[in-house]
């Protein structure tokens, strides 16, 4: 009767590593990289609201457009950003409810370049740790 105790082996090693290697190639945890043209896009929203506040027209709607922009750019960093600024992101759109303020700052469109500064490494290290919350 032949002996398969050496095959046996070799198999059994090569389902070892290769589970071993499998372990190893799990995705990061990093933030998803984002494009300049989905960037675009999304400043283009803020700036919209942010020219919406310079002409008044956010008072007559009653916040609405604030409350929409808001929603939107919100859905936006919760699938693509896989994090959600939440201080970042409570700080603009209270500033942005304020009247007078809010009608005078363009905080959307600030807040939009300051996730493309994040994504794309232009932010000074020490405002980089201050946003993620690491000391």
């Amino acid at each position: 009767m032949p002996d398969y105790t050496d095959e046996w082996a070799q198999e059994n090693t090569r389902r070892i590593t290769s589970k071993k290697t499998k372990a190893k190639s799990k995705p990061s945890d990093k933030v998803s990289e984002i494009t300049d043209a989905e960037f675009m896009i999304i400043g283009a929203v803020g700036i919209a609201n942010d020219l919406c506040d310079w002409v008044g027209l956010d008072l007559l709607l009653f916040r609405a457009l604030d409350l929409g922009t808001a929603g939107i750019l919100g859905l936006w960093c919760l699938i693509r950003l896989r994090k959600f600024p939440s201080a970042r992101f409570g700080g603009t759109f209270l500033i942005e409810l304020i009247p007078g303020l809010g009608d005078i700052s363009p905080t959307w469109t600030i807040f939009i370049i300051s996730l493309y500064a994040e994504q794309k490494g232009y932010m000074p290290e020490s405002l980089s740790k201050l946003t993620k919350g690491k000391p």
